[in-house]
């Protein structure tokens, strides 16, 4: 998907762009700047809403957990030594069915 933005796409070779037709547009422009205003420079804002910055901080929190919950799995680990584990074999059977 190509996105043009004022007449002007980054995949197309350079030369003349075409806008409705017939029109060219060239791809440089010149501008003249005044010398009370070369100190002040076009800014673009961006602003996020509350639902992305909510994301980001749910995102922030989830990279700061670890990978592994190492109380469960030691937990886990403590019964399969004591012989107290005894997984329910038809019940994993049904979730791995379940996985596809």
């Amino acid at each position: 998907m190509n996105i043009d933005l004022n007449s002007i796409n980054p995949n197309r070779s350079e030369g003349p762009k075409r806008n409705d037709g017939s029109k060219s547009v060239s791809s440089s422009k010149t501008t003249s700047v005044s010398d009370s205003s070369k100190n002040t420079a076009a800014t673009d804002n961006v602003s996020l809403s509350d639902s992305a910055k909510n994301l980001a901080s749910i995102e922030a929190a989830l990279k700061s957990l670890p990978e592994v919950n190492q109380s469960r799995v030691d937990e886990v680990k403590a019964r399969i030594d004591r012989g107290e584990y005894k997984p329910d074999s038809a019940n994993l059977a049904q979730k791995m069915l379940a996985l596809e």
